[in-house]
């Protein structure tokens, strides 16, 4: 993992209320660079969905803990990247406790570039959304 200036950068708690500030967030540099309502709503919809697997599989125990939510702009594309220091990402079985499990495949239709790494404890999502391929003026 590389250490990009993030140009925004919040650390939550990792509960359920902290994934509306993240959204936010991600909503507010995007109406900032203009985006279209389209690309607004579906990579809210990303971000909301790596912060949540954060917030539920990252410290299953209750253990409490936090995450990281950055997002940069580089030429023509946003790039966001979700970081906490839980258990990591594990193959799981489905369950009805576990929920559909779509999140995952959300990130991967919405985002024109998805990275998983974990290193040093840390697990991060990594998201490219490219403006060129997100109908920016809608």
């Amino acid at each position: 993992m590389s250490d990009e200036l993030a140009d925004v950068e919040l650390v939550l708690p990792a509960e359920p209320e902290s994934v509306a500030l993240a959204r936010q967030m991600v909503r507010g540099v995007l109406d900032s660079l203009g985006w279209g309502e389209e690309s607004r709503t579906d990579i809210s919809i990303a971000v909301t969905e790596a912060c949540t697997n954060s917030v539920l599989h990252a410290y299953p125990d209750g253990d409490g803990g936090e995450y990281e939510v950055h997002a940069w702009v580089e030429p023509e594309k946003l790039v966001v990247a979700v970081r906490d220091r839980g258990r990591g990402i594990t193959p799981r079985v489905p369950s009805p406790a576990a929920g559909l499990g779509l999140g995952v495949p959300l990130m991967l239709a919405i985002g024109d570039d998805v990275s998983f790494h974990t290193e040093d404890g840390v697990t991060e999502v990594r998201m490219t959304f490219s403006r060129s391929s997100r109908q920016a003026g809608s």
